[in-house]
C-alpha cells in the first residue's frame, strides 16, 4: 500500500513498500519480472546508445547528454548486457538500490551487487575482503568508493584470466567530488608515535616496516586519530585501511624540527588513487561541459540538448541575509524571516505555480534553512512550493519534480574556489568556481517541467554584493546557455537587473519606488547609451508613479536618479 510521504521514482504502479520504504527486492521474480515488462515499454533504439558506444569512447570521457534525454535508462541498459568488469558511482543509497533493482529485472543472471549501509553485500564484506571481487558490477556511492579501502572496489577476479586484476570501467552517473581530505590530529599521532618508541630524538622512524606494527594500535585511538574513519568490522580490510592511512601519512610527515604540531597533517585522496590511467572513466552529466570544456585531457560528446522556454522576464530581488554573517543570532534570524516574506510575497502573485524552492542546507545560526522557511512561510501556501538544499542529491537525476512549473533559487549559491582548485588538480582540467554553480544551476532547472520541453517561470533571491559579481554572473551564463531567447534580449534583461540592484542599494525606499513606478508604467525595456528625452505634465507624473507630488520641486530627487542610473531626462 502506497503512503503519501513516500516518493516513488516513476509511474510504474507495482511498487511495494516495506517498512514504509520502497521495496528493491531483487529475490521476488514475480516483482522483478513486473518491472522488466515496465522497464521495456521505456526501452527504444536510444536506449542503447550507451552500450554501443562504449567501446569508442576515450579513457577520459564526458557525456554531456542533455536532461531527461535518456541517460539513467541507458546505464541500465548498458549494466544489464555488459560483459566488463565495471565500478558505478552514484550519489545516494537510494539510487544504488534502484539501479541493481533494475539491472536484475533486465537480466536476472547479471552479476551486480549494491553495497551500502545495511545492505547484504556489506554484511558479506565484513567476513571476507574480496566479497566484492566476484561480481562483474558493483555499485556504490561517492563516500565509500573515497574513503573506505579502494582496492575492495576497483579489484576483479577475472573468472577467464583466473587472476585479481582492476576493473575495465568506472562510470561516475553525475558528477560527484572525486576527492575527500582526511584530517589527523596532529599532535595525538605524535603522542602515539612517541609511546610506541617510533620518534628518536627529532626523527620520526616510520616506514613500510613500523607500519606493519602500527595496526595493532587499539581501534578507539585511531577514531582519535583519523576524522569520521569508517567503522570496518572485518579485520583484514580495517588493517589495509589503516595501513593506506599511514604510507599516505609517510609523505606528510617530516623531521621533527620543522614541524607545526599545533596544525593537523591533511591527507588527500581522490579518484587517481585507484583508477589508473588506463581504466576508462565516463563521467555521465549533462551539465559536465561547462566543467570540462576547453580541457585537453577530456573528450566531451554533447548530445541532445534541450533549452528552457520561460514565462514572462526572469525574476530577481535581492536579500537582507547571507549564509556567513557576524551579525547575532537575533538580528540574522530577523533578517531571513523578512526575506522570507519576500519569498512569501512571490509565491501568492504567482498562486497557480508550483514552486520548487532550492536553498543552501544552513547558515550561521540556522542548521536546517528548508525547515527554517517552511516553519515561518505562509501556511495558506502550504501546496504550493517545495523546498530542497543544494547538495541534497534532489538537485539531480530525479523527477520527482517534474510536475512543477516554477523553480525558485533563495540565498547564496557560491562554491569557494578551493573547491574548485582541488578539482581542477584531481581532474587534471581548469574548472573555475562559477562553472560549478552554472552547471547546478541548469541541474536544478531541468528537474521541474522544463524536463518535458514546458514553460517554466525563474526566480532569483539573492544577496547583492559588488565582490561576489562573478559568483552571479554564473545566474547569467547558466541561464543564458539553456534559455530559448535571442542573446540580446538576455543581455538587456540582465543590464536592466543589474541597474535595478545598484539602485536598491543606493536609493532611499521611497524614490526607488518612484523609479520602479516610473520603468514599469513607461515600459523601459532597456538602458540607451544616449540621453532619453521625457517630457510629461506634473498631474501626469502624479499617475504615473503612483504619488502626488506637492510642487516641481518634489520630483527632484526621482528626476536626479532617472538621469544618473538610467540616463532619462525627465522634464515637466
Amino acid at each position: 500500500m502506497k503512503k503519501e510521504n513516500v516518493s516513488f521514482p516513476d509511474k510504474w504502479k507495482g511498487w511495494r513498500l516495506k517498512n514504509n520504504e520502497i521495496d528493491y527486492n531483487v529475490d521476488d521474480n514475480n516483482y522483478l519480472l513486473s518491472r522488466r515488462n515496465y522497464l521495456l515499454d521505456k526501452v527504444d533504439d536510444s536506449s542503447y546508445k550507451l552500450k554501443n558506444s562504449i567501446d569508442s569512447y576515450s579513457n577520459r570521457q564526458v557525456l554531456a547528454w542533455g536532461c531527461g534525454s535518456g541517460k539513467t535508462t541507458n546505464l541500465k541498459v548498458l549494466c544489464a548486457n555488459t560483459d566488463k568488469s565495471t565500478l558505478i558511482i552514484v550519489k545516494t543509497n537510494e539510487e544504488i538500490k534502484r539501479l541493481v533493482f533494475d539491472v536484475k529485472a533486465l537480466n536476472p543472471k547479471q552479476s551486480i551487487c549494491g553495497i551500502y549501509k545495511g545492505s547484504d553485500t556489506l554484511k558479506e564484506l565484513e567476513c571476507n575482503i574480496y566479497a566484492l571481487s566476484k561480481y562483474r558490477i558493483v555499485v556504490t556511492n561517492n563516500w565509500r568508493a573515497l574513503y573506505e579501502s579502494s582496492n575492495i572496489f576497483i579489484n576483479y577476479d577475472d573468472p577467464i584470466k583466473k587472476e585479481i586484476t582492476k576493473r575495465e570501467l568506472v562510470i561516475f552517473d553525475e558528477f560527484q567530488t572525486p576527492y575527500t581530505d582526511i584530517v589527523v590530529k596532529h599532535e595525538k599521532l605524535l603522542v602515539e608515535l612517541y609511546k610506541r618508541e617510533l620518534i628518536y630524538g627529532k626523527e620520526i622512524r616510520l616506514n613500510k616496516e613500523t607500519i606493519k606494527n602500527i595496526i595493532n594500535f587499539d581501534k578507539n585511538i585511531f577514531n582519535e586519530l583519523f576524522n569520521d574513519l569508517p567503522d570496518i568490522k572485518n579485520e583484514k580490510l580495517y588493517h589495509e585501511r589503516v595501513s593506506w592511512l599511514f604510507n599516505k601519512l609517510i609523505v606528510s610527515l617530516g623531521d621533527l624540527s620543522n614541524t607545526d604540531i599545533s596544525s593537523d597533517i591533511i591527507i588527500h585522496q581522490d579518484i587517481n588513487d585507484f583508477i589508473y590511467e588506463d581504466t576508462k572513466l565516463i563521467i555521465l552529466d549533462a551539465t559536465a561541459e561547462f566543467l570540462f570544456e576547453g580541457s585537453n585531457n577530456w573528450n566531451i560528446e554533447r548530445y541532445n540538448q534541450s533549452k528552457v522556454v520561460i514565462n514572462n522576464n526572469i525574476y530577481y530581488d535581492t536579500l537582507l541575509s547571507t549564509r556567513r554573517t557576524r551579525k547575532s543570532n537575533e538580528k540574522h534570524k530577523k533578517d531571513i524571516v523578512e526575506d522570507i516574506r519576500k519569498l512569501e510575497k512571490y509565491i501568492s502573485m504567482n498562486n497557480g505555480n508550483k514552486h520548487l524552492v532550492i536553498t543552501w542546507n544552513n547558515t550561521f545560526h540556522i542548521e536546517n534553512l528548508p525547515n527554517f522557511i517552511k516553519e515561518n512561510i505562509s501556511k495558506d501556501l502550504r501546496d504550493k512550493y517545495e523546498v530542497i538544499h543544494y547538495n541534497s542529491g534532489k538537485c539531480r537525476a530525479t523527477n520527482e519534480y517534474i510536475k512543477y512549473d516554477s523553480i525558485i533559487f533563495f540565498g547564496e549559491w557560491f562554491n569557494n574556489s578551493f573547491h574548485a582548485e582541488r578539482l581542477s588538480e584531481v581532474l587534471n582540467t581548469k574548472i573555475e568556481s562559477k562553472d560549478l554553480v552554472k552547471s547546478e544551476i541548469v541541474q536544478a532547472i531541468f528537474r521541474t517541467q522544463a524536463r518535458i520541453g514546458k514553460s517554466v517561470s525563474i526566480a532569483f533571491f539573492y544577496n547583492y554584493n559588488e565582490k561576489l559579481l562573478d559568483g552571479y554572473d554564473s545566474f547569467e551564463e547558466s541561464i543564458n546557455s539553456i534559455l530559448n531567447i535571442e542573446d540580446n534580449d538576455f543581455k538587456r534583461m540582465v543590464k536592466m537587473r543589474r541597474i535595478l540592484n545598484i539602485m536598491e542599494n543606493e536609493l532611499n525606499k521611497n524614490t526607488l519606488k518612484k523609479v520602479k513606478n516610473f520603468i514599469r508604467k513607461m515600459n523601459i525595456l532597456d538602458l540607451k547609451n544616449e540621453i532619453m528625452e521625457i517630457k510629461t505634465s506634473l498631474k501626469e507624473l502624479n499617475d504615473i508613479v503612483d504619488h502626488k507630488f506637492k510642487s516641481r520641486r518634489d520630483v527632484i530627487p526621482l528626476q536626479n536618479a532617472l538621469m544618473e542610473y538610467l540616463n532619462i531626462n525627465l522634464t515637466l
